[in-house]
């Protein structure tokens, strides 16, 4: 088992190991999804270069991030994340 599947808590781990588990997540989901990174690069309108260097240094950018997870049918996690929430502090 991969190391950076072991622990699920992001809390005590970098922002670089993050990202490395996000990649590796995505990736996962992509090979049973599309197999190869070619076709679901074209799914999403990102050029294989640019995803291919997502799943290896996690580098992207936000935009490229919100179409990648739109393409995993993912999206729903961010706005759920997101959720205006009426009983936030208002400053």
């Amino acid at each position: 088992m991969n190391e950076y599947f072991q622990d699920d808590s992001f809390d005590f781990k970098t922002n670089k190991e993050i990202i490395k588990i996000v990649a590796l997540r995505v990736k996962k989901i992509r090979k049973v999804n599309f197999k190869t990174q070619t076709l679901f690069a074209e799914h999403i309108g990102m050029s294989h270069g640019s995803y291919a260097r997502f799943e290896t240094t996690g580098e992207v950018s936000f935009s490229g991030f919100i179409s990648i997870l739109k393409g995993i049918g993912y999206i729903d996690k961010l706005d759920e994340l997101l959720q205006k929430d009426d009983d936030l502090i208002k400053w």
